[in-house]
């Protein structure tokens, strides 16, 4: 294993939000912060990826695990699901979440499949995932998935299956005590554990320069691309600030291409860099200065508003929709989404699309108000036609 010893669970300091790095990798606001900038997404993508170089090694082996209804069972071959388009929408429709992988055991002479999904945060793992009746029905539900395990004759036995996750000290102290958002609820004997290091996972996700900095400006006693755990923190910390900059650069109102760019985003770094005691105060610093911008934004949307109250809205969409057959009927709430989508997008169709940051708020916001009064009132003149016309759209739609 990499990680022969626990510096990093034990490891306190001030710097770190909740004092400790287990803490600070599930605190919520950086959860948030950080997810905005697609922390999750990626940390998902790359460790898909890091189980993918795992599972090929499995093909021709006995599998990894001592269950006694797998022992001894051969691999056959695998097939990753999560790059395969569609496969999770259809599943979606079954009631379903999809494994990442699909696994073709040999078990006693007979074809065995079980699903395979990669965890990088095992407390998020749940059995129902990987049971052997979800990936039945899976299969049975979806030719395409069934067409990739032509070496496996007649009618093949599912069981359990299993999750793949990081072999380090987070996911063992999750075993030994109640850690992170959820209480764990899969078995020891259901999850494979995998080494892998910091610097494989996290330097390839987007701008290392970043995480140095942050990374340099705690100066803790660690080695952070070494420590998976570390290194998941500073992560989280780097894109935390790519989803700030992209709190400040957003429309106001509308939509907009807009990126985080790497040099802007370190630029924003280095400029705080001098008033913040730690790498989390920075990032605190950051929230506190891209808070106004996010006011603004909600201000503005809440001055478009919608051209009815949701009682009308309820009354009016109650009686177009008594016509319907109960399959083809949206819901309230599908009607009043459409609705208010199509009010803001004529709104934003006479006001532009407004970046910040705005030099005279005030006066920016009474214009949008005015459109939005005036649009409103033209949809009030024919609103059980605009309603009837939504109805109709969304049904098209089913």
């Amino acid at each position: 294993m990499f990680e022969l010893s626990d510096n990093d669970l034990r490891l306190r300091s001030e710097r770190l939000p909740g004092g400790t790095f287990a803490r600070a990798v599930f605190d919520s606001q950086l959860m948030q912060l950080s997810d905005k900038g697609g922390a999750s997404h990626l940390i998902g993508e790359s460790w898909s990826d890091v189980v993918a170089g795992e599972l090929d090694t499995w093909t021709g082996n006995v599998i990894p695990v001592t269950r006694s209804d797998l022992r001894d069972g051969i691999v056959i071959d695998i097939h990753r699901l999560d790059t395969i388009p569609g496969v999770a929408a259809r599943a979606s429709k079954l009631g379903l979440k999809n494994p990442d992988f699909l696994a073709h055991v040999e078990c006693n002479g007979r074809g065995t499949v079980i699903g395979v999904d990669a965890k990088f945060s095992i407390e998020t793992a749940r059995e129902e995932q990987v049971s052997s009746e979800a990936t039945s029905r899976l299969l049975e539900k979806d030719e395409l998935l069934t067409a990739l395990l032509p070496s496996m004759h007649g009618t093949p036995t599912y069981a359990s299956g299993l999750f793949v996750s990081p072999d380090y000290n987070l996911t063992r102290a999750m075993f030994r005590q109640r850690m992170g958002h959820r209480r764990m609820t899969v078995p020891r004997h259901d999850v494979v554990l995998v080494d892998v290091l910091g610097a494989d996972m996290f330097s390839r996700l987007g701008e290392p320069q970043i995480m140095h900095r942050l990374i340099a400006l705690d100066s803790l006693p660690i080695d952070a691309w070494s420590s998976l755990l570390a290194g998941q923190y500073y992560f989280r910390l780097s894109r935390a600030m790519y989803g700030l900059a992209l709190d400040e650069q957003l429309p106001l109102l509308g939509h907009n291409e807009v990126r985080a760019d790497d040099s802007h985003v370190l630029k924003q770094v280095e400029r705080r860099a001098s008033r913040a005691d730690s790498a989390w105060e920075l990032a605190l610093l950051w929230d506190r200065d891209a808070e106004h911008i996010r006011c603004q934004r909600l201000a503005l949307h809440q001055v478009v508003g919608s051209p009815v109250s949701g009682a009308e809205l309820r009354d009016l969409a109650d009686k177009t929709l008594v016509d319907l057959a109960p399959e083809a009927r949206p819901s309230r709430n599908q009607v009043r989404k459409r609705l208010g989508k199509m009010f803001t997008d004529d709104v934003i169709g006479r006001t532009g699309v407004i970046m910040p940051p705005l030099a005279d708020f005030p006066t920016e916001l009474e214009r949008v108000a005015a459109v939005s009064r005036d649009v409103a009132e033209r949809y009030r003149s024919d609103i059980d036609a605009i309603v009837r016309g939504v109805v109709e759209s969304l049904v098209a739609d089913l």
